[in-house]
């Protein structure tokens, strides 16, 4: 990667003396607020780059990390893949573990890219390595590590590269066990036919966040979920059916079917059409025979216009 300072700073229209000092600041040059999580009273902090720090980020992914591999099991944040191709990997299994990540990105540090950096066979120099760490991560107020920010664009895709030994390790031992593998961002779905298999996988998973060098990750004990065909089995919010299908289920189903029929009789707020514009457009993907249903029932019509409105 020769010149990679170089054709960053001429990308931007910086000097290099310009480029010098924005990297330098780079890692304090963040907004954060709180935004509640679903259990009440907690919270999770979001940091979002300034612009300029969001242009050097933008560059590193189009130039530097679409180099990188990863992993097939890796659903999240990669183009061409979405919440339902990770919840139909997992149709039709009897059985259903999901695990979860407690602090996913905060945990990833630049000593993990840093790392990373050094196992790949590119040519990069020690100056170029610190940049990318100052660039792509966040150093918090009151701390001396910087971690992968939640707000920053470089954060989805370069937590997929870094834990493409992690997923590789899970997939490896998962496949001689029987047992289908998927990871969407800090959520870990595996199922099989035999419940045996999967208390084994949550075992030997166990084992391996503890023993990782890196990234150091834990699982969140709390978000730990087993079930079987017997109970609803979801994946990402979506239900994964008997008949070995995926649906976006009732309760979302009831509420839709409600707005469209406020929508036909003109009795929905624009900025509910506008919501509910989005929705069609997820259940397109998700279960288009749904969406079907609804043009049956209320007409073409009123779904394509529903679906132009704005």
């Amino acid at each position: 990667m020769p010149d990679m300072l170089k054709n960053l700073g001429a990308a931007l229209l910086l000097s290099q003396q310009e480029l010098s000092r924005l990297i330098s600041s780079a890692p304090h040059r963040y907004k954060t607020y709180l935004i509640e999580k679903r259990n009440r009273g907690q919270y999770r902090t979001i940091a979002q780059p300034a612009k300029e720090v969001k242009a050097l980020q933008y560059w590193v992914i189009q130039n530097v990390l679409n180099m990188f591999h990863v992993h097939p099991a890796a659903i999240g944040y990669q183009r061409g893949k979405n919440i339902a191709d990770n919840a139909r990997s997992h149709v039709n299994s009897r059985f259903l573990l999901k695990l979860d990540f407690k602090d996913f990105f905060p945990s990833i540090r630049s000593a993990d890219f840093d790392l990373y950096i050094r196992k790949q066979q590119i040519q990069i120099t020690d100056q170029e390595v610190a940049a990318l760490s100052r660039i792509l991560f966040w150093n918090p107020k009151g701390t001396k590590d910087m971690c992968l920010a939640i707000g920053a664009p470089s954060s989805p895709g370069l937590s997929n590269i870094l834990m493409f030994e992690f997923d590789s390790a899970v997939e490896a031992f998962c496949s001689e066990a029987g047992v289908s593998y998927t990871r969407y961002a800090d959520d870990l779905s595996f199922s099989a036919n035999l419940s045996d298999e999967l208390r084994r996988v949550e075992e030997w998973v166990t084992h391996l966040c503890d023993n990782l060098e890196s990234p150091r990750l834990s699982l969140n004990r709390e978000k730990t979920v087993r079930v079987s065909k017997k109970r609803a089995r979801r994946v990402t919010g979506l239900v994964l059916t008997n008949d070995s299908k995926v649906s976006i289920g009732r309760d979302q189903k009831r509420r839709i079917r409600a707005s469209v029929h406020h929508f036909a009789t003109g009795r929905l707020p624009e900025d509910q059409s506008r919501k509910l514009r989005g929705l069609l457009a997820y259940i397109n993907s998700v279960e288009p025979s749904f969406l079907n249903r609804l043009r049956h029932k209320y007409g073409a019509d009123t779904i394509k216009r529903l679906q132009s409105a704005t």
